[in-house]
């Protein structure tokens, strides 16, 4: 099984002793960083992602995950710089929109 970690934070280092592949790349992507990191995730079962790197390429990883026969299972994680992640406002608009009414955040 393929096992993939894409960060820059140094948390992620700790999955390599469990037998992850991990890519430190920098929090903003150039073209060609972007075209190497959706080409190892092809390849890959399992695709940990910080939340920073999935914001940049959520609507091309969705694009691609479409047309894969066994697309991989991306988790999205939070960097532990912010207290709020965006990750949890992007899921918060999908049910939204899927009951029809704005919620409201219970805090």
């Amino acid at each position: 099984m393929s096992l993939l970690a894409i960060g820059s934070s140094l948390e992620l280092d700790a999955l390599s002793t469990l037998g992850f592949e991990v890519m430190k790349i920098s929090k903003i992507l150039s073209e060609d960083e972007r075209e190497e990191i959706l080409g190892r995730v092809i390849t890959s079962k399992l695709v940990i992602i910080e939340e920073e790197i999935y914001k940049q390429l959520k609507d091309r990883l969705r694009d691609l995950l479409k047309i894969l026969h066994s697309p991989p299972l991306i988790v999205v994680v939070p960097t532990l710089e912010k207290n709020k992640t965006y990750r949890l406002e992007e899921l918060h608009d999908i049910i939204s929109h899927a009951v029809g009414v704005r919620l409201k955040w219970k805090r």
